[in-house]
């Protein structure tokens, strides 16, 4: 099933529009990687120094995050006083990369700490009665939240009575009233003298927290907990701007060398055989962040937590290879759930929203699977189930409609709310659904008036196969991490010439063409393109530039994002 998307070539800058990149060494020449910089909001050498150099001595002053000196206070006397520390975080791998920054620097002061990840199926999102009772009978006299916690104002108010203290640490909008705890770390709440905005992810408070702690003792920047960092900024998907593509970048580099077992038992298991070199966003994307979320989708992400806070190796192999199983098993699960909604709707209807139910199947699926709808349809994506009188549903939205908003407008009718821009997910009564996702369509379709019919494709230049050579490759790994708001740079080449075409994987889902640049061969591979009529002639192609390292070889080849007949221009 597949649906033709328009592809959109941004913008050339203004006429004479230069940056000075000769630190980046003497292969980078001609128009291209200026066109990709500004393409990125780099307009001047200033932008340039910051988006390539910054390092962990630019990373902003924690205390400038909202009541952070008063949490940093707390948790020391917690530790000082020998008070049991109770962490309660969440089941994605930005939650659990989170939990294990806070558990592993508070066990480095000597602190007691007892982690808590919520079941998925039975726990919900957030924090609870249920958490907090169990906290209260292991002798918890503080909770610390990882990405979680700014509307739990029941929740705390219950510890509050039972003499618990509560520090939030968390990155989500807050559409209540404020909860009574003792801080509420979270950049979306004004402070005083902060010196920029970053929108941090769970797991990028938890670290700024780590920073703030050890910087009070006057110990080091603890680097070593920034793969963790890292990991949690790039699942969750926040902007890669100003600190946190600092945090990324250095994440990733210590990524690479780390003496933390879990995360070297998960980038082997993770990594194909023979491949090596410095981990990538693209790894953590797509092979390191499924594996650490695969126990969660399934129920209980209790091994995932493990693997992270391990300091034994055998320990940590085996965890690997169960998050492994666990991972295929949770694509086998994922695939039923696509066929099974893919009898739900019409991929050239005029609805403005596709909603499907997977009554049966995990509800940690249910994400995953709004967001392929999300990318294959272009449209706002629900995917629910009906358990126990209530609709339970994740959402995926697109550039045009602001999930956030257009169920913030029922927000006295939830069980349970919350999310973002372009991902959100609700609990509702079911009798209540129907008018819900009525209303929604009314949102979309507002919203839609003007907007493309079809999904887009946006690409940054057009360039001719022969003008691509080794530094363009260079250049582009140079801009690493790639993210939201660094996205990876995405070229168009019209009349590419094949030299042989064929198709490989399961059922010949891939694509493998090898291109004639001016008598020059150029690879390339298009994952899930092997079902795409391309005729007998030359082809017009979208790609990435992708660099990959294997058995110490360094080899070059092109990410087909897209191909067709070529057309005549």
């Amino acid at each position: 099933m597949t649906l033709d998307r328009k592809w959109q070539i941004a913008e050339p800058p203004p006429p004479g529009f230069r940056l000075d990149l000769g630190f980046l060494g003497s292969g980078v020449r001609g128009p291209l990687p200026a066109l990709l910089l500004w393409n990125r909001g780099i307009r001047t050498n200033a932008d340039v120094d910051e988006y390539f150099s910054s390092g962990m001595e630019d990373f902003l002053d924690p205390l400038s995050l909202p009541d952070m000196g008063i949490a940093v206070k707390r948790i020391h006397i917690a530790i000082k006083n020998g008070e049991t520390i109770g962490i309660f975080g969440d089941f994605d791998v930005d939650g659990l990369t989170g939990t294990a920054i806070i558990l592993r620097i508070v066990r480095s002061f000597g602190g007691n700490a007892i982690p808590y990840i919520p079941n998925r199926e039975t726990d919900g999102h957030g924090l609870s009665r249920q958490a907090i009772d169990s906290f209260a009978k292991a002798g918890v006299a503080l909770i610390t939240t990882v990405d979680t916690g700014s509307t739990a104002v029941d929740e705390i108010a219950y510890a509050n009575s039972l003499g618990i203290d509560t520090v939030v640490t968390d990155h989500h909008l807050i559409e209540t009233e404020r909860p009574k705890a003792i801080a509420i770390v979270n950049p979306h709440l004004e402070s005083e003298g902060s010196e920029k905005s970053v929108d941090y992810s769970g797991a990028g408070v938890a670290f700024k927290l780590a920073q703030a702690l050890s910087d009070a003792a006057g110990r080091p920047f603890p680097a070593e907990l920034l793969p963790l960092a890292a990991l949690g900024t790039i699942a969750d998907i926040v902007p890669l701007e100003s600190e946190n593509r600092t945090l990324v970048r250095e994440g990733l580099r210590i990524l690479g060398q780390t003496d933390l077992p879990g995360l070297r038992a998960l980038l082997d298991i993770s990594r194909a055989p023979g491949a090596s070199g410095r981990p990538t966003s693209e790894l953590i994307s797509f092979y390191v962040a499924p594996r650490l979320n695969a126990p969660g989708r399934m129920g209980d992400a209790e091994p995932s937590l493990q693997i992270l806070s391990t300091d034994d190796v055998s320990e940590a192999r085996a965890l690997a290879d169960r998050l492994d199983a666990d991972n295929n098993k949770r694509r086998s699960l994922s695939q039923d759930a696509w066929e099974h909604a893919s009898t739900q709707f019409d991929i050239n209807s005029d609805d403005s929203i596709v909603a499907v139910n997977c009554d049966g199947f995990p509800m940690g699926l249910l994400g995953p699977l709004a967001g392929r709808l999300n990318e294959l349809t272009g449209k706002p994506a629900i995917a629910y189930q009906l358990v126990n009188g209530l609709a339970r549903a994740s959402c995926r939205s697109n550039t045009v409609l602001d999930l956030h908003a257009a169920l913030s407008t029922h927000a006295d009718k939830f069980e349970r709310f919350g999310g973002h821009a372009r991902a959100a997910g609700f609990s509702i009564k079911h009798e209540l659904l129907q008018d819900l996702l009525d209303d929604l369509r009314k949102h979309a379709a507002w919203g839609a008036l003007g907007a493309p019919a079809v999904p887009t494709l946006h690409a940054d230049a057009e360039v001719r196969l022969e003008d691509l050579t080794v530094s363009t490759w260079n250049f582009v790994s140079a801009m690493e991490p790639f993210g939201e708001a660094n996205r990876e740079p995405v070229l168009v080449t019209y009349g590419a010439i094949p030299l042989d075409v064929r198709t490989v994987g399961i059922d010949g889902k891939h694509l493998k063409i090898s291109f004639d640049a001016d008598g020059r061969r150029v690879e390339s591979i298009g994952f899930g393109l092997g079902d795409r009529p391309l005729g007998t002639g030359a082809v017009d192609i979208v790609y990435q530039l992708r660099t990959e390292v294997w058995r110490g070889k360094t080899r070059h080849q092109l990410g087909l994002r897209d191909i067709r007949p070529a057309a005549n221009k």
